[in-house]
């Protein structure tokens, strides 16, 4: 009986430095009994100090963890920080703030704070900085956003109400040093497409993607760009002038309208009409119209549509000012001719 004796003893002494600050139960069928709840109801593993529920130094195995801290609606709150204590759900990482650590998850009832209920996932960085968010209103706007490490927001999908009634969903990237890549990375970027673009899309093996000129994509409403716009070329410039849009290959349009100066000045009295034999000599010597483009600078340099279609107009109300001409010096024949005839 004294070995026996003995053992017992052992594990009394071990189950006592175990419950000194822990309450352990294994229920009304268990050899270990519980100690009194009014001395102590931590549970320490690793510790001797516990200070809460259950602590535990070292690491943690399970399949499956349930937290549950949802408070019923209608809270009464002393201030915001009492409301995110007490609808704190999961923390997790170094303390960034006295109450608030790294990692968590809210679920805020309906209170004096707020007036509907909704949940809020954040992760700060250790200086306290909130670096991605998750939040939703019951019944209201919902959103999720990125920001870096000076607080800006540089990425959010947000869902918005209106005092009116009006629900819609936008996706903003608000910093003006932003780049969107699709199909790619920004690692995998050449010099030159790092250095001009600010988005990028690249086609994959299987197919077209956002925007990619071999594919479709539908887009209602106004598009509004500020810079420079190509279709089938990146080049804007063309000699000294930059286009806002150039596009290498045909365009079809049920009517185009351009701005350009017009060929009025045709008519005023100052301007000088050249005679058609000094026509006639610069034909012969050009091969083209006087301030009209020869054929080799319209290959090589194109051609001005609004420019072009002045210097046409200009040539049509010349011809209308010979023909002026001539019907006058007709009229001034058949007047001639017609004293000719009456003298005889």
């Amino acid at each position: 009986m004294k070995p026996t004796f003995t053992l017992l003893s052992f594990g009394i002494f071990i189950l006592s430095t175990i419950t000194t600050n822990a309450q352990i139960s294994t229920g009304t069928g268990g050899g270990i009994l519980p100690n009194s709840p009014t001395s102590n109801t931590n549970v320490g593993i690793g510790t001797n100090n516990p200070t809460s529920t259950l602590e535990v130094n070292g690491e943690v195995k399970a399949k499956k963890g349930v937290f549950t801290n949802s408070l019923p609606d209608g809270q009464i709150f002393i201030d915001a920080n009492e409301r995110n204590v007490k609808s704190n759900v999961f923390s997790a990482g170094n303390f960034v703030s006295a109450t608030s650590r790294m990692m968590n998850f809210f679920d805020y009832p309906t209170s004096n704070i707020n007036n509907k209920s909704r949940f809020w996932f954040s992760i700060d960085d250790r200086s306290d900085n909130q670096r991605f968010r998750v939040y939703a209103e019951t019944g209201g706007y919902g959103g999720l956003e990125v920001n870096d490490a000076k607080q800006r927001n540089a990425f959010k999908v947000a869902e918005e109400n209106t005092p009116d009634g009006c629900n819609f969903s936008h996706i903003s990237i608000p910093q003006a040093n932003t780049k969107l890549i699709i199909g790619s990375s920004y690692e995998n970027l050449t010099p030159d497409e790092n250095a001009k673009y600010k988005l990028i899309v690249k086609r994959g093996t299987c197919g077209a993607t956002f925007l990619d000129g071999s594919g479709s994509a539908l887009i209602e409403g106004n598009i509004v760009s500020m810079g420079n716009m190509s279709i089938g070329t990146s080049n804007f410039v063309d000699g000294a002038d930059t286009y806002r849009l150039s596009v290498k290959g045909k365009i079809r349009a049920e009517e185009i309208k351009v701005y350009s100066t017009w060929a009025d000045y045709v008519f005023s009295k100052d301007y000088k009409l050249p005679n058609l034999k000094e026509v006639e000599k610069f034909i012969n010597k050009n091969g083209h119209l006087p301030n009209m483009p020869s054929a080799k600078e319209v290959t090589e340099k194109g051609l001005e549509l609004g420019e072009m279609v002045k210097i046409q107009q200009e040539k049509i109300e010349e011809l209308t000012l010979y023909l002026i001409q001539q019907n006058k010096d007709m009229e001034e024949l058949k007047a001639q001719m017609k004293k000719i005839i009456e003298k005889k």
